[in-house]
């Protein structure tokens, strides 16, 4: 099947999946991200704030290098998984077999470029931290690859799963970790970069055994590079923008900054749970529509997503700065203002990340890039700008403006694309609310029925 011609689901089965979908990633990203800020939460304990930021400088690292050497391979995956199911087992075997190599090839370059430049790493970053960033960057490659080809399956519930059971297995290992041998910087990171393989290994495990492994196909991978390199362009611009300020507060301030910074980023990345989960799924959903649905679910797919995040943003600015020194310690009292600098760019936030996926399902890849070009544009000027006079607040503000300009550009260029009024992104319509009633938490498993 041609990638513009997408096939047309049953509405019924469509507008389950609208629903459905949405809650099961949200759901599971309640859960798994608990895990995780469990496990985050001791790891800051035990380090405190110049140690919290070492590790968080290897874990952003490796993630960066990872969406820098998918070149877009497992972005086009979604959506040719999507719309040629009868190419699946192709599909999963060029994007397994590619993010491999490419996930050695840029474990290898990056960590022989800290090892040769010692000033472009932080002070406790040596030869056994700079392995376990080897040992994560090929983990998040094949990470990557087995969540976007289960996505583009709309396989939810199998993701949910996983997602859930590998994050909590994050805070059992630091435990165990920190009681038997002490935790340490090298520790500290290397178990974040087990937990991201234990999930690459149940995923593709799953994929395989439903989609079988067929044989890399060098027509279908140039296929996809040349539709995922448009699109990689704009998720790299999105993910830099993402992480790159952690990257800078280590150059331009000090670990002890990012320390502070990352907690505040933390906390507020709670507050994109329901926004990622819903234009997450809006994506293989989307890329099966024709036209007008497609337009409908989209609308529909915001509203739900803005009205969820501006009341949990009004929240979180109330609870948000006498929670954060009595969860995380005294230590920590610098994260309040950058947390609440946050804030403001959420909705931005949601709005970059619901029309850049909806240009990405209507085949117009390079236009989904242009919104997180300008963002990463914009929050990098600012952080040049802002960084080094206000540290940890500096990026916080400079995060903030990045996405607000790249939410409305986002939804400039799709509106340029799919017309509609704007008051249709306010204004509450005849099922906006069913993703919030699908949130209703129901069991990961279905019950097996019993035999009479």
């Amino acid at each position: 099947m041609n990638v513009l011609e997408p096939s047309h689901p049953e509405p019924r089965s469509e507008e389950r999946a609208a629903t459905r979908g949405p809650a099961l990633l949200f759901w599971a990203q309640v859960i798994g991200n608990s895990g995780l800020f469990v496990g985050l939460l001791l790891v800051t304990r035990a380090l405190g704030p110049a140690g919290r930021g070492t590790v968080a400088f290897l874990t952003v690292t490796a993630l960066i290098t990872a969406w820098i050497a998918r070149l877009g391979v497992t972005e086009a995956t979604v959506v040719f998984a999507a719309r040629r199911p009868k190419e699946r087992s192709v599909l999963l075997a060029n994007s397994l077999s590619f993010s491999a190599v490419a996930g050695i090839a840029a474990a290898a370059l990056v960590c022989g470029t800290l090892w040769l430049v010692p000033a472009l790493r932080p002070e406790h970053v040596g030869a056994t931290e700079l392995a376990v960033l080897g040992f994560s960057i090929l983990a998040a490659c094949l990470a990557d690859a087995g969540y976007r080809f289960m996505l583009g399956c709309s396989r939810f519930r199998a993701h949910a799963l996983v997602t859930a059971v590998t994050s909590w297995v994050y805070p059992l290992l630091v435990v165990a970790l920190w009681a038997f041998f002490g935790l340490t910087i090298a520790l500290g990171a290397f178990v974040w970069a087990a937990t991201q393989a234990l999930r690459a290994t149940l995923l593709i495990f799953l994929a395989v055994s439903r989609e079988g492994l067929g044989r890399p196909n060098l027509r279908v991978l140039r296929e996809s590079i040349s539709f995922g390199v448009r699109a990689w362009i704009g998720t790299l611009a999105d993910s830099l923008g993402f992480r790159i300020d952690q990257i800078l507060l280590v150059i331009i301030a000090s670990e002890t900054a990012l320390g502070f910074y990352v907690v505040a980023v933390n906390l507020s990345e709670i507050l994109l749970y329901f926004p990622g989960a819903v234009a997450t799924a809006l994506l293989p959903l989307a890329a099966q529509s024709a036209p007008v649905p497609r337009l409908a679910q989209t609308l529909k797919a915001f509203r739900s997503a803005a009205y969820v995040t501006l009341a949990t943003l009004l929240l979180s600015a109330v609870l948000g700065p006498p929670l954060i020194p009595l969860v995380f310690g005294t230590a920590f009292s610098a994260s309040v203002t950058p947390f609440l600098l946050l804030l403001p760019g959420l909705i931005g936030f949601t709005a970059l990340i619901v029309f850049s996926n909806a240009l990405m399902a209507s085949s117009l890849p390079t236009r989904s890039s242009v919104a997180a070009v300008a963002c990463f544009g914009v929050g990098l000027a600012l952080d040049f700008a802002l960084i080094p006079y206000f540290g940890a607040s500096g990026a916080a503000a400079a995060a903030s403006g990045a996405y607000i300009a790249g939410g409305l550009t986002a939804l400039l260029l799709y509106r340029a694309w799919a017309p509609f009024r704007l008051r249709e992104l306010a204004v509450p319509q005849p099922g906006d609310f069913e993703v919030l009633r699908a949130l209703a938490p129901k069991p990961l498993v279905r019950p097996r029925p019993q035999r009479s």
